[in-house]
């Protein structure tokens, strides 16, 4: 049996017991759980038999107190218990080990920011925990070990297992705290290793238990992680009930800063669903909510400057937010608050570009600097935006590529498809727009025409016109010149142009003979498709499926080819277009192909009998229904 505790052993009991209790307070800090972690510490060290063997703990422990902070840390490191602890009771050399053991890691994790040590320490303690049989206690230490692999650097699959240990555990004790504080471990290490997915289902299982214990504070902190997982998995609706519920509980409690954090997810989601009016609202109603806290007050003037960009008034706060964060000396903020004022120039126009890029690249070499890949990729954009908006193209596209390389290292999707929006609009913007060359060949009767994937609308409209203005055409060439797939503007905005050129084309009333060359994507289509003799080239690619509305097709090619084009995927040659009927002839090369266009043409043009002469092929119905349905954008 121990001896009945005298005076002096506890005093030694409470002192070790504070060490552990620090440990995992410092621990809780780096994770964001302290409340969490000072409520396990206390729910293991309140265990009799703990204590009783932490009266044990002497030497290095009491040696390490009074000694400075460096050489505390340095002394904390060296393997001094091993031969002290192997003439100890097994029991008692692990309850020993428990407060030496959390003693190191709170000293290297306060003063030698040694986070490996500390880590290792923390998992030594869990062992020694484990080691004892005591239920309530190994929960509690697996929690620690996980809260230390999230804050620490360690491996997430050990801080995932532990977590899981730590709620298995739990639930054999039948403690509801115990299970609720297990489940709020589980919460935070996936929000840590980016698992929206579990972080959800502990929350609502936390929710419920919660509400069974009548604990309404932990209830509104599990709404509020519910809704911040299904922010993540771009559940907006669903996000949006969570954060309003739980901002609700919070203000029924006077927990003002529950409620701005909670307000805080539904702004995100008010932006995410481009709702500008609501989320400027959210933003002021927290920053009234944190008035004083110079941290927080910093935040909330970041977010209101994040709304309506084009306005002085964001600018003014993005401005007010980043003086905040350096009277705070807190680089991170101060380089966020640098991102949002580049993307509020950016959004001023005019010479405001210049100074937009100079302030996202400070804020790019300050993420560099202190190794923040979530902000570096986010600056990473607003550089490649700003270099788009100047006109140097090739820089604008090396800055978003990097860009989306990290959000991509990150899984950050959300972060991901915004960058490649941006290098989607800097690659259209990259291509000039070409003008559509118009020749009118007197002598032959004809129209030339030159087109291709980059050609402006108003040229299109342009060349019909000089067409219509010439009385001797009696047949119109159509020379296309397609680009690869995605290196021209959007594909809506293109359709139209080609569906109200084809429109153009209908009110000629002349017979058209196409020559095809390059690469046929997207619009380009519809030239091919409703014209009346078509000659390609044989090195032409034709990319599938075929563009236009669906239900025009058959009539168009016939329904067996349309069927064909529609469900092909990838690129398809010449020849695959001539044996189905797409094309009717084909030609070497370039040159030929137009010389050969030409030829039939003319041939077209001197033979008034011909069928084409009498009907143009875009004088059918369905041409007339393809080109609507191209300029309405179905």
């Amino acid at each position: 049996a121990p001896p009945p505790p005298t005076p002096a052993s506890r005093r030694a009991e409470m002192e070790a017991a504070k060490g552990v209790m620090d440990t995992l307070a410092e621990l809780g800090r780096q994770s964001g759980d302290e409340k969490l972690q000072k409520l396990l510490a206390a729910h293991f060290l309140s265990r009799g038999a703990t204590l009783q063997a932490l009266q044990l703990a002497s030497g290095p422990l009491a040696a390490a107190r009074q000694m400075p902070p460096g050489q505390a840390a340095q002394a904390a490191t060296l393997p001094a218990l091993p031969a002290a602890l192997k003439s100890l009771p097994e029991t008692a050399a692990s309850l020993q080990s428990v407060g030496e053991l959390s003693e190191m890691a709170r000293v290297q994790l306060a003063a030698g920011g040694d986070k490996e040590q500390a880590l290792t320490c923390v998992e030594e303690l869990s062992s020694a925990m484990c080691a004892l049989g005591d239920k309530p206690s190994e929960a509690a230490s697996l929690g620690a070990l996980s809260s230390a692999c999230a804050a620490c650097g360690g491996s997430q699959r050990d801080g995932a297992r532990a977590a899981a240990s730590a709620l298995r555990v739990a639930r054999e004790t039948g403690d509801k705290a115990a299970i609720a504080a297990a489940l709020k471990t589980v919460v935070n290490t996936s929000f840590a290793f980016k698992d929206p997915d579990q972080a959800l289902r502990a929350a609502a299982e936390l929710a419920k238990l919660s509400n069974s214990m009548g604990d309404k504070s932990a209830e509104a902190g599990a709404k509020l992680a519910i809704a911040r997982a299904q922010l993540v998995n771009e559940e907006p609706q669903s996000c949006l009930e969570a954060s309003t519920e739980a901002a609700t509980m919070f203000k029924a409690l006077k927990n003002k800063e529950g409620q701005a954090a909670a307000l805080s997810v539904a702004f995100d989601v008010d932006i995410l669903l481009g709702k500008p009016a609501s989320a400027s609202k959210r933003a002021k109603e927290v920053l009234d909510l944190v008035k004083g806290q110079k941290k927080a007050e910093a935040a909330a003037t970041l977010m209101l400057g994040s709304v309506d960009t084009a306005t002085q008034e964001a600018l003014k706060a993005c401005r007010k937010a980043g003086d905040l964060f350096r009277d705070l000396k807190d680089r991170a903020g101060e380089a966020a608050a640098s991102v949002a004022t580049a993307n509020s120039l950016l959004c001023q126009g005019g010479k405001s570009a210049d100074e937009g890029l100079k302030s996202a690249r400070a804020a790019l070499a300050t993420f560099k600097e202190l190794s923040s890949t979530s902000g570096e990729a986010a600056a990473l954009a607003t550089v490649g935006a700003a270099h788009t908006q100047l006109g140097d193209f090739a820089a604008a596209e090396q800055a978003l590529r990097e860009a989306i390389a990290l959000f991509g290292q990150l899984r950050d999707t959300t972060g991901e498809a915004y960058a490649s929006s941006l290098l989607k609009s800097a690659k259209a913007a990259a291509i000039a727009p070409s003008k559509a060359e118009v020749t009118i060949d007197e002598a032959a009767s004809l129209a030339h025409i030159e087109l291709s994937d980059t050609t402006s609308a108003e040229s299109m409209r342009e060349a019909i016109a000089a067409v219509q203005g010439s009385k001797s055409v009696t047949c119109v060439v159509v020379h296309l010149d397609g680009t690869p797939p995605g290196d021209g503007a959007d594909a809506a905005e293109r359709g139209r142009a080609f569906g109200t050129f084809l429109a153009g084309l209908r009110m000629l009333s002349l017979p058209v003979v196409v020559s095809v060359c390059g690469k046929i994507s997207g619009p380009m289509w519809a030239l091919v498709l409703t014209t009346d003799y078509r000659i390609a080239a044989t090195s032409t690619v034709f990319f599938c499926p075929v563009w236009g509305s669906p239900q025009c097709l058959g009539e168009l090619v016939g329904h067996n080819a349309a069927t064909q084009l529609c469900v092909a995927r990838g690129p398809k040659d010449a020849l695959q277009m001539l044996e189905n009927g797409i094309v009717h002839q084909l030609q070497k090369g370039k040159e030929d192909t137009r010389t050969a266009a030409v030829e039939m043409a003319r041939r077209v043009a001197a033979s008034p009998d011909m069928a084409c002469r009498r009907r143009p092929f875009v004088h059918h119905y369905f041409v007339e229904d393809y080109a609507m349905a191209a300029i309405k954008g179905v």
